[in-house]
Protein backbone atom coordinates (compact mmCIF):
# COMPACT_ATOMS: atom_id res chain seq x y z
CA UNK A 1 0.00 0.00 0.00
CA UNK A 2 1.35 3.44 -0.94
CA UNK A 3 1.99 6.26 1.38
CA UNK A 4 -1.21 8.53 0.72
CA UNK A 5 -3.11 5.40 0.85
CA UNK A 6 -1.59 4.40 4.29
CA UNK A 7 -2.78 8.46 5.54
CA UNK A 8 -6.37 7.44 4.40
CA UNK A 9 -6.22 4.33 6.58
CA UNK A 10 -8.80 4.48 9.82
CA UNK A 11 -5.19 3.65 12.45
CA UNK A 12 -2.79 6.20 10.75
CA UNK A 13 -1.12 7.52 13.53
CA UNK A 14 1.11 9.87 15.16
CA UNK A 15 2.97 8.97 18.20
CA UNK A 16 5.56 11.22 20.30
CA UNK A 17 6.87 9.08 23.23
CA UNK A 18 9.83 10.79 26.11
CA UNK A 19 11.05 8.96 28.57
CA UNK A 20 13.68 9.55 31.11
CA UNK A 21 16.07 8.03 33.80
CA UNK A 22 17.47 9.62 36.53
CA UNK A 23 20.55 7.49 38.16
CA UNK A 24 20.87 9.67 41.10
CA UNK A 25 17.05 9.37 42.34
CA UNK A 26 16.66 5.69 40.83
CA UNK A 27 13.50 7.79 39.41
CA UNK A 28 12.25 6.88 35.99
CA UNK A 29 9.17 8.43 34.10
CA UNK A 30 7.67 7.26 30.17
CA UNK A 31 4.92 8.66 28.29
CA UNK A 32 3.52 9.43 24.66
CA UNK A 33 0.97 11.22 22.84
CA UNK A 34 -1.11 9.25 20.15
CA UNK A 35 -3.35 11.14 17.57
CA UNK A 36 -5.26 8.81 14.85
CA UNK A 37 -7.22 12.02 13.22
CA UNK A 38 -9.07 9.32 10.50
CA UNK A 39 -10.84 7.87 13.99
CA UNK A 40 -11.25 11.21 16.13
CA UNK A 41 -9.09 9.77 18.97
CA UNK A 42 -6.04 11.20 20.89
CA UNK A 43 -4.68 9.03 23.51
CA UNK A 44 -1.93 9.20 25.89
CA UNK A 45 -0.14 7.29 29.06
CA UNK A 46 1.75 8.63 31.84
CA UNK A 47 4.10 6.46 34.23
CA UNK A 48 6.32 7.46 36.85
CA UNK A 49 8.37 4.35 38.58
CA UNK A 50 10.56 4.26 41.49
CA UNK A 51 11.58 1.92 44.31
CA UNK A 52 8.38 3.57 46.41
CA UNK A 53 6.12 3.55 43.45
CA UNK A 54 5.16 2.47 39.92
CA UNK A 55 2.17 4.11 38.95
CA UNK A 56 0.33 5.98 35.67
CA UNK A 57 -2.40 6.59 33.44
CA UNK A 58 -3.66 6.24 30.54
CA UNK A 59 -6.65 7.75 28.56
CA UNK A 60 -8.29 8.81 25.05
CA UNK A 61 -9.98 11.50 24.12
CA UNK A 62 -11.50 13.13 20.91
CA UNK A 63 -8.96 14.94 18.79
CA UNK A 64 -8.21 18.74 19.09
CA UNK A 65 -6.65 21.57 17.45
CA UNK A 66 -4.18 20.83 20.14
CA UNK A 67 -2.25 17.48 19.34
CA UNK A 68 0.69 17.85 22.19
CA UNK A 69 -2.02 17.98 24.59
CA UNK A 70 -4.14 15.45 26.64
CA UNK A 71 -5.08 15.46 30.20
CA UNK A 72 -2.77 16.56 32.37
CA UNK A 73 0.27 15.96 29.77
CA UNK A 74 1.81 18.72 27.71
CA UNK A 75 4.18 18.74 25.33
CA UNK A 76 5.81 22.04 23.86
CA UNK A 77 8.98 21.82 21.33
CA UNK A 78 10.88 25.24 22.14
CA UNK A 79 13.57 24.75 19.18
CA UNK A 80 15.35 22.04 17.16
CA UNK A 81 15.87 18.90 19.71
CA UNK A 82 14.54 21.24 22.86
CA UNK A 83 11.30 20.14 24.47
CA UNK A 84 9.04 20.78 27.34
CA UNK A 85 7.59 18.34 29.65
CA UNK A 86 4.58 18.93 31.61
CA UNK A 87 2.46 16.93 33.90
CA UNK A 88 -0.23 18.30 36.06
CA UNK A 89 -2.37 15.36 37.46
CA UNK A 90 -2.89 12.18 38.97
CA UNK A 91 -1.39 8.69 38.18
CA UNK A 92 -3.03 5.66 40.02
CA UNK A 93 -1.26 2.46 41.25
CA UNK A 94 -2.65 -0.25 38.63
CA UNK A 95 -1.54 -3.24 41.00
CA UNK A 96 -3.54 -1.64 44.02
CA UNK A 97 -6.85 -3.17 45.19
CA UNK A 98 -8.15 -0.22 46.03
CA UNK A 99 -7.39 3.22 43.94
CA UNK A 100 -4.31 4.48 44.95
CA UNK A 101 -3.51 7.90 44.07
CA UNK A 102 -0.68 9.92 43.37
CA UNK A 103 -0.20 13.71 42.78
CA UNK A 104 2.11 14.42 40.31
CA UNK A 105 3.62 18.15 38.60
CA UNK A 106 6.14 17.95 36.24
CA UNK A 107 8.22 20.47 34.53
CA UNK A 108 11.62 19.04 32.68
CA UNK A 109 13.49 20.04 29.62
CA UNK A 110 14.90 17.61 27.51
CA UNK A 111 17.40 18.27 25.00
CA UNK A 112 18.85 15.86 22.65
CA UNK A 113 22.96 15.12 22.48
CA UNK A 114 22.56 13.57 19.53
CA UNK A 115 21.73 13.65 15.75
CA UNK A 116 18.18 12.64 14.94
CA UNK A 117 18.38 8.60 13.81
CA UNK A 118 16.02 7.93 11.00
CA UNK A 119 15.02 4.18 11.10
CA UNK A 120 14.92 4.35 7.29
CA UNK A 121 18.58 3.86 7.29
CA UNK A 122 18.39 0.91 8.87
CA UNK A 123 16.22 -1.43 6.52
CA UNK A 124 15.82 -2.28 2.99
CA UNK A 125 12.79 -1.50 0.88
CA UNK A 126 11.29 -5.14 2.23
CA UNK A 127 11.50 -4.46 5.72
CA UNK A 128 10.05 -1.16 4.95
CA UNK A 129 7.03 -2.74 3.85
CA UNK A 130 6.70 -5.71 6.25
CA UNK A 131 6.20 -2.97 9.01
CA UNK A 132 3.86 -0.27 7.31
CA UNK A 133 1.24 -1.71 9.44
CA UNK A 134 3.33 -0.62 12.42
CA UNK A 135 5.14 3.26 11.61
CA UNK A 136 5.53 3.93 8.04
CA UNK A 137 8.23 6.24 9.48
CA UNK A 138 10.49 6.00 12.69
CA UNK A 139 12.52 8.38 14.24
CA UNK A 140 14.85 8.09 17.20
CA UNK A 141 17.11 10.45 19.64
CA UNK A 142 18.84 9.96 23.23
CA UNK A 143 19.05 13.14 25.50
CA UNK A 144 19.35 14.85 28.98
CA UNK A 145 16.29 16.09 31.02
CA UNK A 146 16.44 18.23 33.78
CA UNK A 147 13.67 19.92 35.88
CA UNK A 148 11.55 18.91 38.65
CA UNK A 149 8.74 16.47 39.48
CA UNK A 150 6.82 16.79 42.63
CA UNK A 151 4.76 13.14 43.82
CA UNK A 152 2.30 13.78 46.22
CA UNK A 153 4.29 17.14 47.61
CA UNK A 154 7.92 15.24 47.72
CA UNK A 155 10.15 17.08 45.21
CA UNK A 156 12.65 15.69 43.14
CA UNK A 157 15.24 17.84 41.24
CA UNK A 158 15.91 15.75 37.44
CA UNK A 159 19.31 15.28 36.32
CA UNK A 160 18.64 12.70 33.98
CA UNK A 161 19.21 10.56 30.82
CA UNK A 162 16.32 9.39 28.26
CA UNK A 163 14.87 8.75 24.85
CA UNK A 164 12.66 10.17 22.53
CA UNK A 165 10.65 8.70 19.09
CA UNK A 166 8.72 9.84 16.60
CA UNK A 167 6.89 7.40 14.74
CA UNK A 168 4.00 8.19 11.89
CA UNK A 169 2.49 5.54 10.31
CA UNK A 170 -0.58 2.38 10.61
CA UNK A 171 -0.60 1.98 14.60
CA UNK A 172 -2.61 -1.90 14.46
CA UNK A 173 -1.54 -3.28 17.69
CA UNK A 174 -2.68 -6.89 16.86
CA UNK A 175 -0.23 -6.42 13.85
CA UNK A 176 3.06 -8.13 15.09
CA UNK A 177 3.25 -10.46 16.56
CA UNK A 178 5.60 -8.87 19.51
CA UNK A 179 8.05 -6.31 19.83
CA UNK A 180 10.99 -5.15 21.77
CA UNK A 181 11.80 -1.76 21.41
CA UNK A 182 15.24 -1.11 23.85
CA UNK A 183 17.08 2.00 24.74
CA UNK A 184 20.39 2.29 27.13
CA UNK A 185 22.29 5.46 28.26
CA UNK A 186 25.66 4.81 29.49
CA UNK A 187 26.87 8.51 29.23
CA UNK A 188 26.57 11.99 27.18
CA UNK A 189 28.43 10.27 24.10
CA UNK A 190 27.55 6.61 24.31
CA UNK A 191 23.57 5.27 23.82
CA UNK A 192 22.20 2.97 21.78
CA UNK A 193 18.31 2.38 20.40
CA UNK A 194 17.07 -1.06 19.17
CA UNK A 195 13.85 -2.18 17.65
CA UNK A 196 13.24 -6.08 16.78
CA UNK A 197 9.19 -6.20 14.60
CA UNK A 198 8.04 -9.50 15.23
CA UNK A 199 5.47 -9.84 11.82
CA UNK A 200 4.50 -12.91 10.05
CA UNK A 201 6.79 -12.46 7.27
CA UNK A 202 9.73 -12.14 9.69
CA UNK A 203 11.94 -9.90 11.76
CA UNK A 204 12.60 -6.68 11.09
CA UNK A 205 15.74 -4.89 13.21
CA UNK A 206 16.49 -1.18 13.33
CA UNK A 207 18.16 1.21 15.83
CA UNK A 208 21.61 3.03 15.90
CA UNK A 209 24.86 2.68 18.77
CA UNK A 210 25.80 6.54 19.38
CA UNK A 211 29.75 6.34 19.50
CA UNK A 212 32.49 9.09 18.64
CA UNK A 213 29.50 11.64 17.77
CA UNK A 214 28.13 9.24 15.13
CA UNK A 215 24.88 7.25 14.93
CA UNK A 216 26.36 3.56 13.60
CA UNK A 217 23.09 2.51 12.14
CA UNK A 218 22.35 -1.25 13.81
CA UNK A 219 20.98 -3.45 10.89
CA UNK A 220 20.53 -6.81 13.04
CA UNK A 221 19.74 -7.94 16.15
CA UNK A 222 19.78 -11.24 18.28
CA UNK A 223 18.21 -11.19 21.62
CA UNK A 224 18.19 -13.66 24.12
CA UNK A 225 15.02 -12.62 26.03
CA UNK A 226 14.45 -14.82 29.76
CA UNK A 227 11.16 -14.39 31.20
CA UNK A 228 9.81 -15.06 34.73
CA UNK A 229 6.15 -15.71 35.88
CA UNK A 230 5.38 -15.25 31.89
CA UNK A 231 7.20 -11.37 32.01
CA UNK A 232 10.61 -10.12 30.77
CA UNK A 233 13.59 -10.25 33.34
CA UNK A 234 16.97 -10.73 31.46
CA UNK A 235 18.02 -10.20 28.32
CA UNK A 236 21.28 -10.63 26.12
CA UNK A 237 22.09 -9.15 22.85
CA UNK A 238 24.45 -9.07 20.10
CA UNK A 239 23.77 -6.15 17.88
CA UNK A 240 25.19 -5.39 14.63
CA UNK A 241 25.68 -2.19 12.80
CA UNK A 242 26.26 -1.77 9.15
CA UNK A 243 29.87 -1.38 9.11
CA UNK A 244 30.20 -4.97 10.84
CA UNK A 245 30.82 -4.05 14.55
CA UNK A 246 29.47 -5.89 17.18
CA UNK A 247 28.23 -4.91 20.28
CA UNK A 248 27.61 -7.08 23.60
CA UNK A 249 24.81 -6.01 25.88
CA UNK A 250 23.70 -7.48 28.91
CA UNK A 251 20.38 -6.60 30.72
CA UNK A 252 18.17 -7.19 33.74
CA UNK A 253 14.78 -5.79 34.03
CA UNK A 254 14.45 -3.73 37.68
CA UNK A 255 10.72 -2.75 37.39
CA UNK A 256 7.87 -2.68 35.21
CA UNK A 257 4.56 -0.83 34.37
CA UNK A 258 1.91 -2.97 32.40
CA UNK A 259 -0.24 -0.96 29.73
CA UNK A 260 -3.38 -2.95 28.00
CA UNK A 261 -3.40 -1.78 24.72
CA UNK A 262 -6.19 -4.14 23.21
CA UNK A 263 -7.85 -7.40 23.73
CA UNK A 264 -4.97 -9.66 23.34
CA UNK A 265 -1.60 -7.11 23.58
CA UNK A 266 0.33 -5.97 26.53
CA UNK A 267 2.61 -3.48 26.86
CA UNK A 268 5.34 -3.57 29.44
CA UNK A 269 7.34 -1.17 30.11
CA UNK A 270 10.38 -1.67 31.79
CA UNK A 271 13.43 0.19 33.32
CA UNK A 272 16.37 -2.22 32.96
CA UNK A 273 20.09 -1.58 33.76
CA UNK A 274 22.56 -2.79 31.15
CA UNK A 275 26.22 -3.41 30.71
CA UNK A 276 28.20 -2.81 27.79
CA UNK A 277 31.93 -3.65 27.93
CA UNK A 278 31.61 -3.27 31.67
CA UNK A 279 30.30 0.07 31.30
CA UNK A 280 26.95 0.27 33.32
CA UNK A 281 23.88 1.86 31.48
CA UNK A 282 20.23 2.38 32.52
CA UNK A 283 17.01 2.62 29.65
CA UNK A 284 13.46 1.94 29.06
CA UNK A 285 13.01 -1.95 27.40
CA UNK A 286 9.36 -1.79 26.14
CA UNK A 287 7.78 -5.08 25.27
CA UNK A 288 4.44 -5.75 23.55
CA UNK A 289 3.46 -9.25 23.98
CA UNK A 290 0.58 -11.59 23.76
CA UNK A 291 -1.42 -11.32 27.26
CA UNK A 292 0.10 -14.02 29.67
Amino acid sequence: MDLESLKKHEEWNESYYFNFHDKTRDLTAFMRIGNKVNKNEKSMFFFVMSPKLVAGIKLETPCDNNPLQIGGLTYKELKNGIWELKYDGSIFDPLSKTPKEFKVNMDVKWEALNPVMDYVDCVDEKQAEMSSNVASEHYEQFGKATGKIIINAESYDIDALGERDLSRGVRAWESPKMWMWINSEFSNAEAFNITKLSVEEGDIDAGYFYLDSVNEPLIKSEIDLKYNNGLPSKFNMKLFDKKGSQYIVTAEVLRFGMIPVDEKMLLIETISKYNWENKEGYGVAEFLIPKP
